[in-house]
């Protein structure tokens, strides 16, 4: 216990964040904090161990594990194309001056599309193809449904006469470039799966997310990637990708996180020019950054007894049906994963909206997710079989005595009585778990601070033949409460108040779990705010509780 109580109070003192050039580079859905990876992986693994992450997504882990300063074998498992991509290409070694070279010739190409936005200045009156010429750099528009194209509204330019952003109403010639149509020759207009959750209907497809003009410029990108050499084109191939996620038609504000969301009102349209020509910076940064920082020998090998220090391997395949043969037993040191939550990040459903442009495919089958989608019968029961198929792998491949880092975040009893079991039954014993802080909440924090959960929580489980089981019964449920509230006051005194995440992360659950009585108080609660509403009082105003 000692090293992970070291490790808690060295997570507490951090507040979690994936910035830096490296991973600005890219959006990848709830991707895990890399100075937090860094920490996990520094106080709980040695020189020569090997690193696991079972739901790799886009290769934080294995990125912090061939990091200099600590060189180990590092393992990743993903379903689907996407994050693959995404992992490979950030732990590529490049040539960074050739990079820079094509990345220039290519911006210039790129470029050339401009005259697509060209526009009339309303201020000095110059013609779109003359030298002073004005480019659209917004355009803001009505629809009535996902088949209108759209009605504008207002137009947002940058012209030389002026330092400013100007406005104005369109003209016939700004509607026709607008709506432009023209052969499209590598954009694939896939059907999209129908879910409600995701704004998805019945019938629509990939063009419904993008207006005309973006539909063609996009298309002509490319065209012109495919004419590059084959090791320039993986890589232009990967800043098109950061690119599509903002370039769809998308809010005011352009902060949507689902992909394949798209407002009615006041929807927004980009230069995707302006948007690819920023990505490309950031992919130089980026390389940059893993030049110095990344371990220079490293290379991704093909299987598990390739692996030296500073090598990973990554494997394309569900983690519930990897074989003796990808990953053998009692062979990793240490795990650090994040997996899916229910059905609150939908990731291969997300993926729809690279298959259509970059052909990377994306694996619905295996997902191990709860979808109200109607074709994908994507369950709760379906959800918990799988899971605990995917820990039995974890629990093969783990070293005893060896720990596994979880990432994870519930309020509901019920859910966190379900994932004990689960890993009682792979031979994961639960050690301790610790709160992760967040910078930023989320929206579904700001609207409901008291059940929901900002930041994440890390749990900690160890390779273990001796679990205790989670069914002791409540004899006396006013002494348990009491109990709970003595625990939940400590922390508020040492804090001076404390949130719903900071009382479950720093001691209330790790308290009712290894006391054996989730289960029971599972029945009698739905989350813990019920027993903390008794006793103690929730200051709204901050989003706290205090005794």
């Amino acid at each position: 216990m000692q090293d992970i109580n070291r490790v808690k109070k060295k997570i507490e003192q951090e507040v979690g964040t994936n910035k830096n050039d490296l991973y600005n580079s890219h959006l990848y859905w709830s991707q895990k904090p890399y100075n937090i990876c860094q920490i996990l992986i520094e106080e709980l693994s040695s020189q020569g161990d090997v690193i696991f992450d079972s739901f790799m997504g886009s290769g934080v882990t294995l990125i912090e594990a061939v990091n200099n300063r600590y060189n180990r074998k590092a393992i990743g498992c993903e379903i689907n194309e996407v994050p693959i991509f995404i992992a490979r290409s950030m732990l590529n070694k490049y040539n960074i001056e050739k990079v820079i070279e094509a990345i220039k010739s290519f911006s210039n190409e790129v470029s050339k599309l401009e005259t697509y936005y060209y526009t009339t200045c309303e201020t000095c009156g110059g013609e779109a193809l003359v030298e002073n010429k004005a480019i659209v750099d917004k355009v803001i528009f009505d629809r009535k449904d996902r088949n209108d194209v759209g009605e504008i509204k207002e137009i947002y330019y940058k012209c030389l006469c002026s330092k400013k952003v100007l406005k104005k109403q369109p003209s016939i010639e700004d509607i026709k470039k607008f709506n432009v149509q023209e052969e499209i020759k590598f954009i694939k207009n896939d059907l999209l799966i129908e879910n409600s959750r995701l704004a998805v209907g019945k019938g629509e497809t990939i063009k419904n997310i993008f207006t005309p003009r973006s539909i063609v410029i996009l298309d002509k990108i490319l065209q012109i990637i495919d004419a590059q050499e084959e090791d320039v084109k993986e890589y232009l191939r990967f800043i098109f990708l950061t690119i599509l996620h903002s370039v769809k038609i998308t809010d005011l504000k352009s902060n949507s996180q689902w992909p394949l969301w798209t407002p009615k009102q006041n929807c927004l349209e980009k230069n995707i020019i302006k948007v690819i020509n920023k990505k490309c910076n950031d992919f130089i940064k980026a390389i940059s950054y893993a030049d110095i920082s990344l371990n220079s020998d490293r290379e991704m090998v093909d299987n598990f007894y390739s692996l030296e220090d500073g090598k990973f391997m990554i494997l394309n395949k569900p983690v519930q049906s990897l074989t003796q043969e990808d990953l053998p037993d009692d062979s990793v040191d240490l795990v650090i994963t994040d997996p899916p939550y229910l059905g609150q990040v939908l990731y291969s459903e997300y993926m729809q909206l690279y298959k259509s442009f970059l052909n990377l495919q994306f694996n619905l089958v295996d997902e191990i997710v709860i979808s109200s989608a109607p074709s994908r019968n994507k369950t709760e029961e379906d959800y918990y079989k799988l899971l605990t198929q995917a820990f039995k792998t974890v629990g093969r491949v783990l070293k005893i005595d060896k720990y596994m880092c979880l990432y994870f975040h519930d309020a509901n009893l019920n859910v966190w009585d379900k994932l004990i079991r689960i890993m009682n039954e792979c031979n994961l014993k639960y050690v301790s778990q610790v709160h992760v802080r967040k910078s930023k909440n989320t929206l579904k924090n700001i609207i409901s601070p008291k059940k929901s959960l900002n930041g994440d929580a890390i749990i900690f489980f160890k390779k273990s033949d001796d679990i205790m089981p989670q069914d002791n019964k409540i004899e006396d449920v006013n002494q348990i409460e009491k109990e709970i509230i003595s625990i939940a006051r400590l922390i508020i005194r040492e804090q001076g108040c404390a949130s719903t995440p900071l009382l479950y992360d720093n001691g209330v659950l790790e308290y009712i779990i290894n006391r054996g009585i989730l289960s029971e108080l599972a029945q009698l609660y739905n989350d813990l705010t019920e027993v903390f509403d008794k006793y103690l009082i929730w200051d709204s105003e901050n989003g706290v509780w205090k005794e």
